[in-house]
Order: structure tokens, then sequence, then C-alpha cells
């Protein structure tokens, strides 16, 4: 087993989420990493399927108006 390093406000949160879910502070990090980890990796398995020449080909069905007001920034 391998040890990591933490902040220490990193830590308090992780135990205060870890107490209300009734495990270790080491269960809780070692499943949040995984579920990052799984999620990045379908993320990257995802962007790989793509291509620039199809998201020009969607982009390209957009209308050139201007934006409203609620989301111009």
């Amino acid at each position: 087993m391998k040890t990591i390093q933490l902040p220490d406000d990193v830590y308090q949160r992780a135990e205060e989420l870890a107490e209300l879910n009734h495990l270790s502070v080491d269960k809780l990090v070692a499943r949040l990493v995984t579920d990052g980890a799984d999620g990045w990796f379908r993320l990257q398995a995802r962007a790989g399927r793509g291509s620039i020449e199809r998201l020009r080909h969607v982009l390209s069905k957009v209308s050139d108006a201007p934006a409203e007001a609620i989301d111009q920034l």
C-alpha cells in the first residue's frame, strides 16, 4: 500500500465526508480516485471517437446571430 499527502484542509473535508458515509478516509479517497480516473478514461475514449471535422460540421449549423444578453459575458 502506498501513502499520499493531502493538504490539511482537504484531509479534514475527506474525514468529514468519510464519517458521514461510515467509511475510513482511506476507503473514501480510494473510491473518489477510482471514480475520477474512470470518468477521465471514459472522457478520453469519447474524445478519441470525435474529430475536428465533425465538430466543424455541427458548428456550421449554428446561426451567426448575436448572443442573447443573458449569454454574454
